[in-house]
């Protein structure tokens, strides 16, 4: 089978959404399919990936715009980025990028016939924007939408009114249309599929979870002081201040150690830090995402997820805490405990999920942490369920599925992901 995927966000870029695609590329690939990728990137080059052909398209205003806005977030103004924060208010849409990627898709559609388009969603409707176009032009492709997370429309400060409602009109119809004339619908979690399903017209909509794609570590290793991990920013809403408030009510009851430490990797964001734990929070410059797998298996105790439940999003696991699934240490999810990620924390043993605003509940999962710790000890996971969400095997159901339902006229479509 031969497969486009039109994505604005890849390897190498540092963003959640690169490793998802970077797996359907790479799993694809291995199951023995023809890939090609149309990605954004710093120039317009060619490369080979995993085996994959790689068509980099450059953002013709900010030079390969995802992947530096992943990495850099220092405040600074350029002409090139006002002009890109001007076309994204007109359009909520990397607009002219969108007629390079078209483009550049249609010439690999001129080169033989493609089977299957992948786009998935970014930091806007870019991709899906495209391959709604090839879709109207070449309607026997079999389409596959990836809208990993539910639908939302962007906040923008500093908007134009007017033409914030009509650009919000078309960004609106444009999504519709994807959940309608697409073949298939991806997502990451049940009530987000189950939303979808409801939104689109045909209900073709497959839940492909995150996950991780490394090894799975058995044996594990233990820092001098104990230590928790925190890895990636804090989004708007989202703050470690009750976290924070635990460990120094913890410390002064004497049951955590005074000289024991917060790591927090990856986070350009300012948080308050109370001034009694100045000396136990340790911050950490970005990282890329291979050193930040090795930071979570050798250089921690436990590992932090914080999300608020204030921000009203359901099914939302959070790319880290699948990440953190196979480290063998154990996970405080400060979360709803009811929603999905509670799900997990229990269904796989591998650690404790807390409501954000229950100090108690939080206190006594730090001490469940320390105290596997101080004792050298681990979770007993249910490593039999943690590796349902290995990459490969997320990428094996969804070929799974396209054996059985794709109606295209190749009659073929393997089956088989190499690492299932």
């Amino acid at each position: 089978m031969r497969i486009l995927i039109i994505t604005n966000v890849f390897h190498p870029s540092n963003m959640i959404g690169a490793f998802r695609m970077n797996a359907f590329a790479r799993y694809f690939s291995r199951a023995g399919h023809d890939v090609t990728v149309i990605a954004e990137g710093a120039e317009d080059v060619n490369e080979s990936w995993e085996g994959c052909d790689v068509r980099y398209v450059s953002d013709p205003i900010v030079r390969n715009y995802s992947y530096l806005s992943s990495r850099i977030y220092d405040g600074r103004w350029s002409m090139r980025r006002a002009v890109k924060a001007l076309e994204y208010r007109l359009t909520l849409n990397s607009s002219l990028w969108c007629r390079k990627a078209i483009a550049a898709s249609r010439r690999v559609m001129a080169g033989g016939r493609i089977d299957a388009v992948l786009s998935t969603s970014g930091h806007d409707m870019v991709s899906h924007r495209c391959a709604l176009k090839l879709k109207r032009e070449f309607p026997e492709v079999y389409w596959i939408a990836d809208m990993r997370d539910e639908l939302r429309v962007p906040r923008l400060k500093y908007a134009i009114p007017l033409l914030h409602r009509l650009s919000l009109r078309r960004l609106k119809k444009a999504m519709k249309m994807t959940l309608d004339m697409s073949d298939l619908i991806l997502s990451v979690s049940k009530p987000i599929v189950d939303d979808l399903r409801r939104a689109s017209s045909h209900g073709r909509v497959l839940e492909i979870c995150n996950g991780y794609d490394y090894p799975e570590v058995y044996d594990c290793c233990f820092q001098d002081r104990f230590t928790m991990m925190y890895l990636g920013r804090f989004y708007p809403g989202i703050h470690p201040d009750n976290l924070f408030g635990a460990y120094v009510e913890l410390i002064d009851e004497g049951r955590l150690p005074a000289d024991c430490v917060i790591k927090i990797v990856g986070n350009p964001l300012k948080i308050d830090i109370p001034d009694a734990l100045r000396s136990n929070v340790v911050e950490l410059p970005i990282v890329d995402h291979d050193e930040a797998v090795r930071m979570s298996i050798e250089e921690c105790d436990a590992l932090l997820m914080i999300y608020s439940r204030r921000a009203g999003r359901k099914g939302v696991y959070s790319g880290k805490l699948l990440d953190y699934l196979a480290t063998n240490k154990p996970i405080l999810a400060i979360s709803d405990p009811g929603d999905v990620v509670g799900d997990l924390m229990r269904d796989t043993g591998a650690g404790y999920a807390v409501d954000e605003d229950d100090i108690p509940a939080i206190k006594s999962a730090v001490m469940k942490c320390y105290d596997l710790w101080l004792n050298r000890r681990t979770m007993p996971r249910d490593w039999d369920r943690i590796k349902e969400f290995r990459r490969s095997r997320q990428v094996g159901k969804l070929l799974d599925y396209l054996a059985g339902n794709m109606t295209d006229g190749s009659g073929q479509c393997g089956n088989k992901c190499v690492g299932v």
